[in-house]
């Protein structure tokens, strides 16, 4: 993940958000972001996150009340300790739970999506590749990598790694393939 300073992760959150959304990055559509905006708002609540840690002595446990704040606005959670890049699209930011992972640049997550360690004796995070889409209900779990590009949909369970450009449908996951779009054996 390339090191980002906080205003680059903010700028690439509303770029991105103007991207996907199909609107002109302008004034309106930034105050409709930061006022109107529910998912937008979940963002940059993380990004607030993100600046009071910085303050000295006290940014530790201020970070901490403003994330359990936002978690109790929101019902949703990305954990103090994920690693979240610049680009974050969250269009319905209720339901999510994100535990210790890295979300690479550009990452959508929908409604309802969980992301974390398998149990309490996995020592590895989840890593989710840049422009990677997670559909609503999407469950991925354990020390696995999502390739750039990739897609889990909706309600599948993902437990295993996933190629660039691939995409993850199913309970257990199946993986079709950008190249051919083959299905490959269940995963377990």
């Amino acid at each position: 993940m390339i090191e980002e300073t906080l205003f680059q992760k903010i700028k690439a959150d509303i770029r991105n958000y103007a991207r996907i959304q199909k609107a002109d990055l302008n004034a309106k559509l930034i105050l409709r972001l930061f006022f109107l905006t529910a998912g937008f708002q979940f963002v940059f609540a993380r990004r607030v996150q993100e600046i009071l840690e910085r303050v000295p002595i006290f940014g530790k446990p201020l970070r901490r009340v403003w994330w359990w704040l936002t978690c109790i606005l929101f019902g949703s959670e990305i954990a103090i300790v994920t690693k979240v890049a610049g680009g974050l699209y969250i269009p319905h930011p209720y339901g999510i739970v994100i535990g210790a992972a890295t979300l690479h640049a550009n990452v959508t997550v929908l409604q309802n999506v969980t992301i974390g360690r398998r149990s309490k004796a996995d020592a590895s995070d989840p890593v989710i590749g840049e422009n990677v889409f997670l559909g609503a209900g999407c469950v991925v779990l354990g020390g696995i990598t999502l390739g750039k590009g990739s897609s889990v949909g909706a309600n599948s369970v993902l437990l295993t790694d996933l190629p660039e450009g691939a995409t993850a449908i199913g309970i257990p996951a199946k993986i079709r393939l950008a190249q051919n779009a083959q299905t490959s054996t269940a995963i377990a």
